[in-house]
C-alpha cells in the first residue's frame, strides 16, 4: 500500500497510485531508447486480489493512475477527491 490513513471515524482507508509496473513489464529500449511496457495479465489480478483480500480486512482502497496525477487538472482531482473523503470520514458525534 502506498498510503495509510486511519480516519478520525476509525475507517482505515488505503490509497493506491498506480503507475505502469503495477500492470506491465518494460520491453528494451527502442532506437530512441524509449521504454515501452507490456501487460501483464497475472500482475493485474495479483493486484486485484490484494484488494479484495483488504477490502475483506476492513480496509477502504482508492486508486489512482499515475498518468492521471500528472495531467494538467491532477492538483484539482486530488483536492477534491480529500475533500469529499474528509466531509465522508469525519468524527461520529457522541
Amino acid at each position: 500500500m502506498d498510503f495509510l490513513i486511519l480516519a478520525p471515524d476509525r475507517s482505515r482507508i488505503v490509497l493506491e497510485v498506480d503507475g505502469v509496473q503495477h500492470y506491465g513489464r518494460p520491453n528494451p529500449p527502442d532506437e530512441q531508447g524509449r521504454i515501452t511496457h507490456t501487460a501483464v495479465p497475472r500482475l493485474y489480478a495479483e493486484m486485484v486480489a490484494e484488494d479484495r483480500r483488504l477490502r475483506l480486512a476492513g480496509y477502504e482502497i482508492y486508486r489512482f493512475g499515475g498518468w492521471e496525477l500528472k495531467e494538467p487538472g491532477g492538483r484539482q482531482l486530488l483536492e477534491s477527491f480529500f475533500t469529499s473523503l474528509l466531509a465522508r470520514h469525519q468524527k461520529p458525534a457522541l
